[in-house]
């Protein structure tokens, strides 16, 4: 016998299909037996490998190779680990009809080598194994049935967007199946017990389909006799598992070939595609006949967690902190459990692969201001809008996924208990922490995110020693998938701090600015940038376009000029009635002052973990909303003389040159007005 190659251990079973590709013309008369004839050689690795090569050229070749193998061209390769006789078959096809010659094969040894193989070993039990090894569908643990895309994202290959609780399926013929694997022949037996599970459509394949009452369709079937399996190893990619026609495994979506995600002695996880969609990829997980996996924690109360030592001071330092995602391997991953990456990247280090996931910024200050800083690029994925891998954040202008980029939001930090992890929670159109597609409960498929929401993480671990903070997202209806995250202090404190300049605000020498016209543009809430309490996320520009079309114009010299274009939005403490005003409706009242004018402006630069703060002075002079002002609001007019009120900068994108602005008006630092302005460029 001949020396076995070193991959041919990768590879086994192996089909290779090498087909000619050449023009042919559909015309002629119909092929002959001897036009299907064909040779075969064995290999260099082994005398049970064989290379078939088809005497003749055609349009179309099938080959059935007798071992369970099929394959398609004019040279294929089969591998026979087992003595025998095969007969193979090849049909060739031409516009006169088709024609099929078969010839029997014998193999006078069994190649042991071919057969022991790991992959062999733990799907079928093994050579000693003579009643094969039977797999049911592992339905006490959550997770064992899902669904994905296709192909799968950046995560991994894993039921991302639905992962069936325990025992969902009861009664639709899936946990009742059985399925054994035997190593002699290839053979594959399925027990259906009266019963299969079946995607909706494929219903009219099976007659008698019928609703068991926990979504798709159940049906009556009997698999035939004489089934087979075959496994390939295709280089560079997964294994992939093939029961032959009539045979299938948990849930038929239309296909009989199962990517292997994971084969271990006592579990396996398939993927495979839905033939009727193939956007979807379904997910199952089997467990060997008659073994029992260990029981499920009792999911409450929660765990004990008396190690998570995090406070508020640790989250925000002296008042303001920046953080990172550590560049080391499990700082970024998704798994089955708190703190796990098993799903993706599998204790791979991914930084070096995704630099501007790296160095993403994450800001949290006293005042309740949460910063996301992408640093001009941002990892793009397909939900986004924009193409997968590093992008400039520009490219999300424009796109449903916009509001992920660079923006200022507002957050909450949760104590821990002996019982409950700490937590932290960002709220805001687009807020997230490292990942923007995950969300409590689910992920993303595709944008915008959902307006003014709110994500909480929990705190699974701190060290103070080193500064890396771990969080948790549980992104699954039952607690069966986790996306995790390890922070640590950016090195340099000061980033993020000088986004936004005087030259920024006055431009080449004068500068307009108005209203963003879109929610959370203008509102007020309990934190900085909240629109809480009002308008609630709304957008109120169509409502109020009086207020949307003012102009708020700073000049290099030091001016600051209100222009309100003709109207205001009045309220009964100017003096007027509610709503769009003509602005000579102020004349003679005591809201005059607020009818437009020019005033002073101060522009203080940020440092030290404060905000640049932007002041305007004057009889009347306000930014957004005349009756805001530091520490209270007017109740009526007129306005102090010569008042001067001061505005934080909560951040600037310099993309979309979008100038968040904020004002205490409690005093306290318990209500806040919060505006959003935006260049007006006519």
């Amino acid at each position: 016998m001949k020396n076995i190659l070193s991959y041919i251990w990768l590879l086994l079973p192996l089909l290779v299909v090498a087909g000619c590709v050449e023009e042919y013309r559909l015309e002629g008369a119909a092929p002959t037996e001897a036009d299907a004839n064909f040779s075969f050689t064995p290999t260099a690795e082994s005398d049970n490998i064989l290379r078939f090569t088809a005497d003749g050229d055609f349009f179309m070749m099938n080959w059935d190779l007798g071992n369970g193998q099929t394959g398609e061209g004019k040279t294929v390769t089969g591998t026979y680990p087992l003595a025998g006789t095969y007969t193979v078959s090849l049909t060739v096809f031409n516009a006169g009809g088709s024609v099929t010659f078969s010839r029997d094969i014998v193999i006078d040894e069994t190649d042991p080598l071919l057969l022991d193989r790991p992959i062999f070993n733990m799907l079928t039990g093994g050579v000693d194994a003579t009643e094969g090894k039977t797999w049911k569908i592992d339905a006490g643990r959550p997770g064992h049935f899902g669904v994905g895309p296709n192909p799968s994202s950046s995560a991994g290959d894993f039921p991302e967007w639905y992962q069936a609780v325990a025992n969902e399926k009861e009664g639709s013929g899936m946990y009742t199946d059985r399925y054994t694997f035997f190593l002699d022949g290839f053979r594959f037996v399925m027990e259906t017990n009266g019963l299969v599970y079946l995607n909706a459509a494929q219903g009219s394949n099976f007659p008698g389909a019928f609703d068991p009452g926990v979504g798709d369709l159940s049906a009556p079937y009997e698999a035939p006799d004489g089934l087979r399996w075959s496994l390939v190893e295709p280089e560079g990619g997964r294994p992939e598992l093939t029961i032959s026609p009539g045979g299938f495994l948990g849930y038929f979506a239309g296909g009989r070939t199962y990517q292997i995600i994971r084969l271990e002695e006592n579990e396996m996880f398939l993927r495979f595609v839905d033939q009727a969609n193939t956007d979807l990829a379904w997910y199952i997980r089997l467990i060997p006949e008659g073994f029992e996996p260990d029981p499920l924690p009792e999911p409450e109360p929660e765990p004990e967690n008396p190690d998570v030592s995090f406070s508020l001071n640790d989250l925000i330092g002296n008042g303001r902190k920046v953080w990172m995602l550590n560049p080391a391997a499990g700082a970024f991953g998704v798994g089955p459990s708190r703190g796990s990456d098993a799903f993706f990247p599998n204790g791979q280090d991914i930084s070096g692969d995704r630099p501007c996931l790296f160095n993403d910024l994450f800001i949290f200050s006293s005042n309740g201001n949460y910063e996301y800083n992408a640093q001009g690029e941002v990892f793009g994925e397909e939900y986004m809008g924009i193409a997968e891998g590093c992008q400039p954040e520009g490219d999300l202008q424009g796109t449903v996924g916009a509001a992920w980029a660079s923006g200022l939001h507002s957050y909450t930090f949760t104590p821990g208990t002996p019982t409950e992890y700490p937590k932290i929670t960002v709220t805001g159109t687009g807020a997230f922490i490292a990942l923007p597609k995950a969300y409590n409960g689910g992920e993303y498929n595709q944008g915008p995110p959902r307006e003014n929401e709110s994500v909480t993480y929990e705190v699974i671990g701190y060290d103070a020693a080193t500064g890396q903070l771990s969080l948790a997202i549980d992104i699954s209806p039952d607690g069966s998938v986790f996306w995790n995250f390890v922070l640590v202090p950016a090195a340099d404190q000061s980033l993020g701090l000088a986004e936004f300049t005087r030259n920024m605000l006055v431009g080449s020498g004068e500068k307009a600015w108005k209203l963003k016209p879109a929610a959370g543009a203008f509102g007020v809430g309990p934190v900085p940038g909240s629109d809480e309490w009002f308008p609630s996320g709304n957008d109120i520009s169509g409502d109020r376009p009086c207020l949307f079309n003012d102009r708020f114009i700073f000049n290099d010299n030091g001016t600051y000029t209100y222009d309100p274009q003709g109207d205001v939005f009045g309220e009964a403490y100017m003096g007027i009635d509610d709503g769009c005003q003509p602005v000579e409706a102020l004349q003679g009242t005591v809201g005059e002052a607020w009818g437009g004018g020019s005033h002073q402006f101060n522009f203080t630069p940020a440092s030290g973990g404060a905000n640049a703060k932007l002041s305007v002075t004057g009889t009347g002079a306000f930014i957004a909303l005349a009756k805001a002002y530091n520490g209270s609001e007017y109740q009526s007019g007129p306005p102090r003389p010569n008042e001067t009120v001061t505005y934080d900068v909560l951040g600037y994108n310099a993309n979309t040159q979008e100038l968040t602005l904020t004002i205490d008006i409690s005093g306290e630092g318990g209500v806040f007005w919060s505006f959003v302005l935006i260049p007006a460029n006519d």
